[in-house]
């Protein structure tokens, strides 16, 4: 199939989202430096965590939706993306309780 933008669909795989994805995970990795630097309450990192897996995981499931409605097969990246992400909010989140705890 052809479609206007040239990017969305890359040997019969949906690329369109990939770019948020990555996104995030550059988001993700640079709160890495932020909790580092700064010292943040750890419900508030739970709350930042807990949005931005949920906002991942509601990319991934409308990625899903867009690349079964067009015949089109989902980009296993995106998958490995996500899982990147959950695990660095998740350890962001336990750091961030650790270093609470210390002082």
């Amino acid at each position: 199939m052809t479609y206007t933008y040239k990017n969305f669909a890359q040997d019969g795989t949906l690329t369109l989202l990939n770019p948020l994805f990555i996104l995030i995970l550059i988001f993700s990795v640079l709160f890495i430096i932020v909790l580092l630097r700064f010292t943040i309450n750890a419900k508030i990192q739970l709350f930042i965590s807990a949005f931005i897996i949920l906002l991942s995981a509601q990319l991934l499931l409308i990625t899903g939706i867009l690349a079964d409605e067009l015949n089109l097969a989902e980009s296993s990246k995106n998958f490995y993306l996500f899982i990147a992400i959950v695990i660095i909010q998740i350890c962001l989140t336990v750091f961030a309780f650790v270093k609470e705890k210390k002082k």
